[in-house]
């Protein structure tokens, strides 16, 4: 009876119980999700209690941010993006020189790598050496106000520009004519916008220039000794190479050089060249001079022992100082005091000189009556008195083994009428 009554026992006919259908997890559940909307709820009446403290924090923190970013940040960012962009010398020209001003254009290119433009307050862009500072600048360049955007042209057109510091531009001409690199160094403050954005922007970089490296390359070709002289004394013609690797133009001026034989500092005359303006690439300019024939026969052991190595190459040593530079009937002395203190040696090819100087006697005649002369036997002493000693002191030449050994490649009846050439030309003097 007992097991018959089991059946009536509560809770006797669920079977097993079902661990899958455990109502634990979902119980469990609802007491998280009822956690967290309490968490939120809590967190919105905290809001709601304290609200008047979290906004004036909020406003502390921006009228302490906003200062800062648009005051500190942006102008730093600006700084930033002009000293990272690439700024390069397309053309730059210095002419009309005269002692304290010349006229400069400069044309730069500027790549701000920056979608949106810029404009720019008028500046001035000063150009100073480096090692002076920008305090000893030796020119100013004024820019007007633009926009520049992207990879954008910015310059002056000959823009007269006093120089400032006389030091420093001969520091800056001297680091031209003889380095064969030199940097332009610019500095300039200006306002820039960018949109209603207001920045204090300085511009303070080093541009690498290409420069003259000493005229490497300078030549003397075309020489050609004028018997007789002209009416203004030129004796010498030819043609003065001077080579400008560079981006720059510079009008100098009209040149006069002591010529020296090898590198002796002995003058065997001087020259002339005119309206010299060195712009980029080679730059070929007449020479015009005077050579003293007389000092040269005075001192021939000395002209032609410096001669040696030149002469082993077919060649003559010309040594070109310059003596002074004008400009526009001003002495230039910043010009002259450079270029003063460079040497300039050429070697002048003798078979160049001889073709052309045989040339020129044989159209001017003076070939066949040198012929005539040295046919007929010594000079006839019929000119002034001591004409016939001098002319037979460089007749006497022809005779001579280191002039034999310069004219050795030539006919020797065409260097016998040379030397009579020239010994009627110094008998003349």
């Amino acid at each position: 009876m007992a097991l018959g009554m089991g059946k009536y026992i509560i809770g006797g006919n669920r079977g097993l119980l079902n661990p899958e259908s455990d109502e634990s997890g979902k119980l469990e559940k609802v007491g998280s999700s009822l956690s967290s909307t309490s968490k939120k709820d809590k967190f919105r009446r905290h809001c709601r209690r304290f609200w008047c403290i979290y906004l004036i924090a909020n406003v502390i923190f921006l009228a302490i941010f906003l200062p800062v970013f648009f005051l500190v940040a942006i102008p730093a960012i600006a700084q930033l993006v002009v000293n990272k962009s690439d700024l390069r010398i397309v053309n730059a020209e210095v002419m009309h020189p005269t002692t304290d001003t010349v006229r400069m254009t400069l044309e730069a290119k500027v790549n701000l790598k920056l979608a949106l433009g810029v404009r720019l307050d008028p500046v001035v862009f000063y150009t100073f050496v480096r090692s002076a500072g920008h305090e000893n600048a030796y020119a100013g360049i004024e820019i007007p106000g633009q926009t520049i955007k992207g990879n954008y042209s910015l310059g002056v057109t000959d823009q007269l520009t006093p120089i400032l510091n006389m030091t420093s531009w001969e520091t800056f001409v001297g680091q031209t004519v003889f380095q064969k690199e030199t940097a332009l160094s610019l500095y300039g403050v200006t306002t820039g916008y960018l949109g209603v954005l207001k920045n204090h922007i300085v511009l303070d970089k080093d541009v690498v220039i290409p420069t003259l490296n000493k005229f490497e390359g300078f030549s003397i070709a075309d020489s050609t000794l004028l018997l007789p002289a002209e009416d203004d004394g030129s004796n010498l013609v030819a043609n003065l190479t001077l080579p400008n690797p560079s981006a720059l133009s510079f009008e100098v001026g009209t040149i006069t050089l002591d010529l020296k034989s090898g590198n002796t500092d002995l003058v065997i005359g001087n020259a002339t060249v005119k309206d010299v303006t060195l712009k980029p690439g080679n730059n070929t300019f007449p020479l015009r001079g005077v050579v003293d024939i007389g000092t040269i026969v005075s001192n021939l052991t000395e002209v032609v022992s410096s001669q040696g190595s030149a002469i082993r190459r077919g060649a003559l040593s010309l040594t070109a100082v310059t003596r002074s530079i004008v400009s526009n009937g001003t002495l230039i002395p910043y010009y002259t005091k450079v270029l003063g203190s460079l040497p300039l040696v050429a070697d002048v090819s003798i078979g160049d000189i001889l073709r052309n100087s045989l040339a020129h006697i044989g159209s001017s005649g003076l070939l066949s009556d040198s012929d005539d002369k040295r046919r007929r036997g010594p000079v006839q002493l019929d000119g002034p008195v001591g004409y016939g000693d001098a002319y037979n002191q460089v007749a006497g030449l022809k005779h001579d083994r280191h002039v034999q050994k310069i004219f050795e490649d030539e006919d020797p009846e065409r260097r016998d009428a040379m030397i009579d050439a020239l010994a009627r030309y110094y008998a003349s003097l």
